[in-house]
């Protein structure tokens, strides 16, 4: 991430925290982080995109602090406990923003804030089957995905009352608590064999199709978008041989489009080869930003 645009997500993150999303403008987050509208421009296309990417940029924070504590000796339970430290002192350091994200939320419906929503969830619970795994062995295999989602809705009740009065809670008691939780959960589940509600391949299976339904979407406005470029080619003043070309450039993405998994390097290979048609130069923006990809 480049400096400016750091300063321009903290600068955001304190308005949001402050203000509000939706009653913080554009013109205020430069001027709070004395720069240009260009320069918010250059990282950023709207408000909604900064706020996703301000979303990815804690998400990679933790991530990163996950990471090192798994890095350090420790039991499995004791690993699990640090890392949930460390989310809710995370959580205390940015409660502000935090508040308003619970509070406005409902207004970010966006593809690339449900994108950024759904990988995050899809994480926390891959992030939660190993621990648990780790934590309470094959025998949790069978109550894996249940335990999953009780551990998720237990926490992440107890964490909306952290969030608006961190007195009532330490982030040492909360993880306490929650683990203590799941340890009489899991054995009452195991000794009176309880039948499983949820299990672990249908949350995985659930997780992908969301995704796959997302992916098309996106691929959807992409085919959207190659077919208003062949009509452009069509009606340019080209050599025939040149419009030819070109075209087949476009139809060679419409193919990729159509694919399961498209290569985003085909396009952004194939998107660099079409630079020099200036008409294009705004569809190829888009592409590349629905994409997130780098034009070449």
């Amino acid at each position: 991430m480049k400096p400016k645009q750091k300063e321009l997500m903290e600068a955001a993150a304190t308005l949001f925290a402050s203000k509000g999303f939706h009653a913080t403008s554009i013109q205020e987050i430069v001027q709070h982080a004395g720069m240009s509208k260009g320069a918010f421009y250059n990282y950023f296309s709207s408000k909604e995109e900064l706020i996703s990417s301000l979303i990815t940029y804690f998400s990679a924070k933790i991530a990163t602090q996950f990471q090192e504590i798994a890095e350090k000796p420790a039991s499995p339970a004791q690993t699990l406990r640090n890392q949930m430290i460390a989310l809710y002192e995370l959580i205390t350091k940015n409660k502000q923003f935090i508040m308003m994200y619970f509070q406005e939320q409902h207004a970010l419906h966006n593809e690339e804030h449900r994108k950024v929503m759904l990988e995050m969830q899809y994480r926390s619970m891959r992030w939660l089957k190993k621990h648990l795994l780790a934590l309470y062995g094959d025998e949790a295999q069978p109550y894996v995905g249940d335990l999953i989602l009780s551990f998720q809705g237990l926490q992440n009740s107890y964490l909306r009352i952290f969030i608006f009065d961190e007195s009532l809670l330490t982030p040492e008691d909360l993880a306490d608590f929650v683990l203590h939780s799941m340890d009489c959960l899991f054995a009452n589940m195991k000794q009176k064999a309880i039948e499983t509600l949820v299990a672990v391949d249908e949350l995985d299976h659930l997780f992908s199709t969301l995704h796959y339904e997302h992916e098309r979407s996106v691929m959807n406005q992409v085919v959207s978008k190659l077919h208003e470029m062949r009509d452009i080619l069509h009606a340019l003043p080209l050599p025939p041989a040149r419009r030819q070309e070109l075209q087949s450039v476009v139809n060679v993405l419409l193919a990729e489009s159509e694919k399961k998994e498209p290569n985003v390097l085909i396009f952004q290979g194939m998107l660099a080869t079409l630079k020099a048609v200036k008409a294009l130069d705004s569809h190829r923006k888009e592409l590349a930003k629905t994409l997130g990809i780098e034009l070449l």
